[in-house]
């Protein structure tokens, strides 16, 4: 008996958790359909949810490693930091530190470089360029155009950026 009283009360107990519960579950299933590209086209997507502060964050798989970056649609290019450069075995020497570039705090000096292998969720691209700064200048990577620029298209839609390759 005692076994079916404790049953009800947890039963009780997560009733009003469940249309959360749901709501995830289907969010995760929307992801997984938009992940796995469109069905009979051979295109890939990946869709980025707007994050509460305005920004498009997202886990990108760099030579194997995941990195967060966010969006940056005004970078000509991948923006690493040295060290996370480092951490995807991308290794540099202080004279490679040799190109002007303009930042949100102004020119810094910094080394251009290639990624072997980026991936966004089903979209996958090869050798693209990247420019890394020196540590501390840049506090998260930024995912610009020299990636962006090779897909077939992005554009937003309802609060979303959707990648399609």
């Amino acid at each position: 008996m005692w076994r079916y009283v404790l049953f009800v009360l947890f039963l009780l107990a997560v009733a009003p958790l469940a249309p959360k519960l749901m709501e995830n579950w289907r969010a995760g299933d929307a992801q997984s359909v938009a992940d796995s590209g469109e069905a009979g086209t051979g295109s890939k997507t990946f869709e980025i949810a707007m994050a509460r502060n305005g920004q498009y964050l997202t886990e990108a798989r760099m030579n194997g490693r995941d990195v967060t970056m966010l969006v940056d649609t005004g970078a000509s290019a991948i923006v690493l930091s040295e060290g996370i450069a480092r951490d995807i075995g991308i290794f540099l020497q202080p004279s490679d530190y040799n190109k002007p570039v303009k930042t949100a705090n102004g020119i810094a000096k910094a080394a251009p470089a290639t990624l072997r292998d980026l991936r966004l969720g089903p979209i996958r691209l090869k050798n693209v360029d990247v420019m890394v700064l020196e540590d501390g200048l840049l506090t998260t990577p930024l995912l610009g155009m020299s990636a962006l620029g090779r897909l077939e298209r992005f554009h937003i839609s309802d609060d979303t950026l959707i990648l399609e390759q």
